[in-house]
């Protein structure tokens, strides 16, 4: 069942990967979220989840309000905090603790080169957690999204140029 509704989530991860303006990848974003973290929650990966759902709220915090670096360390730290008893599965929970962070430190840069980097690099730890509890689908679809993101980096360099 986590694997199906992740499905969803994954399909829309993928498209993420051909947006290059930062209100689309976080608007479609929080929607994939809602979808990925319920599948993490299905499958037993509770950091997953809890990571999904401040990443739904953070998103829609960045989309309203001025990035501030005080927002970015609130948000990061929240993520910490929610997810410390969630940490059962050792170093591979922090994963998307780390992924989260990582996102939201660099969420505001104004290249969008860097932001598909940052996107490739927590895509990767994604993959690792995915497959760890499971999540097949997701897992497939993290390679392709982390293909995706390598066109749309590809894309965004050659225009540029």
């Amino acid at each position: 069942m986590g694997n199906a509704i992740s499905m969803i989530g994954c399909l829309i991860m993928v498209a993420i990967g051909f947006l290059k303006r930062k209100k689309q990848i976080l608007i479609a974003q929080s929607v994939q979220c809602i979808f990925m973290g319920v599948g993490n929650l299905v499958l037993g990966g509770i950091s997953g989840f809890i990571c999904n759902i401040v990443t739904i709220i953070r998103n829609l915090a960045f989309l309203k309000f001025k990035n501030t670096a005080a927002m970015k360390i609130f948000f990061i730290l929240l993520q910490f905090v929610l997810s410390i008893g969630t940490l059962s599965a050792g170093w591979i929970s922090w994963l998307p603790i780390i992924a989260a962070g990582l996102f939201t430190w660099f969420m505001d840069t104004g290249s969008e080169a860097k932001l598909k980097i940052v996107i490739l690099i927590t895509t990767l730890m994604w993959l690792t957690y995915d497959f760890y509890y499971r999540n097949f689908v997701a897992s497939a679809f993290d390679v392709m999204t982390f293909l995706s993101n390598c066109m749309g980096l590809y894309m965004i360099l050659k225009k540029n140029k």
